[in-house]
């Protein structure tokens, strides 16, 4: 496979990658055209099917992205030092309306998880990670957060924007590490004022409650705040 093809995978609407999801979302602006990408994401699912038949891949790894795993592990190796319960995603510095994520991860048990560390990263306000020729999964707007005693953390950043094509919404990703050595995709969250996003996941988010990834933007004069809980799902560990 290309690496634009694993490109596509890491930047479309992916959430955590392990969901069985679509995995070719922005095919259409990769490979030229709706219908190659139709023809496209129907191989892909096939092989994938197929490959799951013949127990040469399991549910969880056919929808991983080796190269996304693989630059995660690489921006880790970046991770500060010292690292506190409030951090920023994007500088002072970055163009775009200010926003606070406030957030707090919890065990399976719902407690908090103390200590964890929460990687973040999203696209800036043009809807773009990184420069087109820093490759693929290259997140120039990327913070680390610790979880204090209740689990809870912040972010200082800006409000990322859609991605260019304007179909995919807004969104932040999330990653957490635990002090044990464990590691866990944690999905995305997204914003309920953005029009984007579709009413089955607005559904979706109101039936999980604290965990919805749609999220309440509270605008201030100066700045937006959004309130949002990761829970570890021990099913997407990678």
């Amino acid at each position: 496979m290309s690496k634009k093809y694993f490109w596509t995978l890491s930047c479309g609407a992916c959430a955590a990658l392990p969901r069985t999801a679509c995995l070719l979302p922005r095919a259409a602006d990769i490979f030229g055209g709706a219908a190659r990408s139709k023809a496209l994401h129907t191989i892909m699912m096939k092989l994938l099917a197929l490959l799951a038949a013949l127990g040469g891949i399991s549910e969880v790894a056919s929808a991983q992205d080796v190269e996304y795993i693989g630059a995660i592990e690489r921006a880790q190796r970046q991770r500060p030092a010292a690292i506190s319960t409030s951090a920023r995603i994007a500088p002072a510095s970055e163009a775009g309306f200010p926003m606070i994520l406030h957030g707090r991860v919890v065990k399976t048990d719902g407690s908090g998880a103390v200590d964890a560390i929460v990687f973040a990263y999203h696209a800036d306000r043009e809807g773009r990670y990184d420069r087109r020729e820093a490759g693929p999964h290259s997140w120039r707007l990327r913070g680390w957060a610790k979880a204090d005693q209740d689990g809870r953390f912040t972010f200082e950043t800006i409000r990322p924007g859609p991605y260019p094509d304007r179909r995919t919404p807004a969104h932040v990703h999330f990653t957490i590490f635990m002090p044990s050595g464990e590691r866990y995709h944690a999905g995305e969250i997204r914003f309920d004022d953005d029009p984007l996003v579709p009413q089955r996941e607005r559904d979706a988010s109101k039936q999980a409650g604290d965990f919805g990834g749609v999220r309440t933007v509270q605008s201030e004069s100066d700045v937006q705040r959004v309130e949002f809980a990761l829970r570890i799902d021990v099913s997407q560990q990678f």
